[in-house]
């Protein structure tokens, strides 16, 4: 089992259960202990669980990863005026990088009056949502995220390094004061690096509610970017 799926497999256990210690954690997951609380140290420095004494708790949803049902309806007005903003800077015949973010979502449904188009993304949702309007597209495939609804790990990073796009764009959950880009999933995070290695131009998708936050891992510098679309 690899890391991410060992991860994931303790956070489908804590849901279940709550609260867990590392020997039981360790008994059901066939591997050591320590290997259990490096496991634990990443989550936690993620914001998805909390460490006790021996043991671990899930934290309160609150905390946690927000599921994309719930972020896609958030800050709807700001979003729909970022994407018009956004298709602004696509051009027909265009390889598109889109990660699994609920706000560039939200820039699919600008992309049937553009010719000859291919979109690639990590996220299965938007992949039909594309289909639906028969616009060419590639999903990533990779280990699926339950919250994110996000593809994600070394099989989804190695389908994006072989594609060369004109245009990525991506949010996150933060925007620092000094020009970073931040977010909670190490994983996501991987994924959102390797398409912007691969493309010409990249833009942050940023709403009002994303500046001046900070999470654990840094996605890249704004000054790495062609730009950043907010609704103002």
């Amino acid at each position: 089992m690899y890391n991410l799926e060992r991860q994931e497999q303790i956070i489908r256990i804590l849901e279940e259960r709550k609260s867990i210690s590392v020997q039981q954690l360790s008994k059901l997951l066939y591997v050591s202990q320590p290997t259990v609380r490096r496991d634990l140290d990443i989550l936690s420095r993620q914001g998805k669980v909390q460490r006790t004494h021996g043991g671990v708790v899930l934290r309160q949803a609150s905390d946690t990863e927000i599921p994309l049902m719930f972020r896609e309806d958030q800050n709807n007005a700001a979003k729909k005026a970022i994407a018009e903003k956004a298709a602004l800077l696509i051009h027909d015949g265009d390889v598109i990088f889109l990660d699994a973010s609920s706000t560039v979502s939200y820039l699919v449904p600008h992309l049937k009056k553009f010719h000859d188009l291919l979109v690639v993304t990590n996220s299965p949702k938007t992949s039909m949502r594309l289909g639906e309007q028969n616009i060419k597209n590639y999903c990533t495939g990779g280990l699926l995220l339950a919250h994110s609804i996000a593809y994600v790990g070394s099989e989804t990073e190695k389908f994006i390094s072989g594609i060369n796009a004109d245009v990525f764009f991506f949010s996150s959950r933060g925007y620092t004061e000094d020009g970073y880009i931040t977010d909670s999933s190490e994983s996501e995070v991987a994924a959102k690096k390797a398409m912007l290695q691969n493309a010409q131009r990249s833009y942050y998708l940023c709403d009002s509610s994303k500046r001046g936050k900070k999470f654990a891992f840094n996605v890249c510098s704004s000054k790495a970017l062609a730009g950043i679309i907010d609704e103002t």
